[in-house]
């Protein structure tokens, strides 16, 4: 799954996503590896299912999109160079966040920005939008 595919699964969602969680991790913190598939289980590897699941998707997949604290941490791995900024607002019975990484220099334009049901997945949205941005 490419950050492209990630980033298109997480604007038709507005709920957290372990999955996507173990998909962020292999791209920008272990590159080596990939999230287990459904023919990993019982065949070459052995893994099972209870083996890999953990309290918000797999075993060491940050929880990226449940946890703003993990998002913050993603935003200063993909954009070290920038800041972020997460707001909270509420359109009728709704509360929704909105969350930016802008440049810390140069006018402060805007690298990436995403809204949401869930302040976490904002950020993280926000943040793959600044990576790729800054691949273009």
């Amino acid at each position: 799954m490419t950050i492209e595919d990630i980033i298109e699964t997480l604007e038709k969602t507005d709920m957290p996503d372990g999955r996507i969680d173990a998909f962020i991790t292999c791209a920008f913190l272990l590159k080596q590896l990939r999230p287990a598939e459904p023919n990993d289980f019982d065949g070459p590897h052995d893994y099972m299912p209870s083996s890999i699941k953990s309290q918000h998707g797999f075993l060491m997949a940050r929880p990226f999109t449940h946890d703003v604290n993990h998002a913050i941490d993603l935003c200063r791995e993909i954009r070290p160079d920038a800041v972020w900024h997460l707001a909270r607002g509420q359109a009728s019975d709704d509360c929704l966040y909105g969350a930016q990484l802008r440049e810390i220099e140069e006018g402060e334009n805007v690298l990436g920005e995403a809204e949401s049901n869930h302040a976490a997945l904002a950020l993280t949205l926000a943040a793959l939008r600044a990576h790729v941005r800054q691949q273009d």
